[in-house]
């Protein structure tokens, strides 16, 4: 598929596919009301889409600038995600309602960047 469209296309292709199934899933200003079968669907193709995108589509970086661009993306979305889940976490904490899900994940992102720091430090 990426030799069809080219890598560019295609990963802004496999942007917007997430976005639209977000949008759907989330339906933010309740412009339709799908029923349980199609949220059920809707919800197992967007949980596939992300385990493609986010652990089977690769990156290939075949020079030192690449990697550079590879490296400033991880890092930018590492630094996003943070963001996001620290204010999600401060107004939930504000209502009184927090959700597990979003102190747990915090708390992931962040031991799980200490660990490869700590791993690259000392084994390579």
């Amino acid at each position: 598929m990426q030799k069809l469209f080219g890598k560019a296309m295609f990963e802004r292709i496999v942007a917007i596919v997430l976005i639209v199934l977000l949008v759907l899933i989330g339906n933010p200003f309740t412009f339709w009301m799908p029923s349980m079968m199609l949220v059920s669907v809707l919800v197992v193709i967007a949980a596939l889409v992300f385990v493609w995108a986010g652990f089977i589509f690769t990156e290939t970086a075949s020079d030192e600038r690449e990697e550079w661009h590879r490296t400033h993306a991880g890092r930018a979305a590492y630094l996003s995600a943070a963001a996001v889940l620290t204010t999600a976490l401060v107004y939930q904490g504000f209502t009184q309602k927090i959700d597990f899900w979003i102190p747990l994940t915090l708390a992931v992102m962040i031991v799980s960047k200490l660990f490869a720091r700590f791993y690259a430090d000392t084994y390579r």
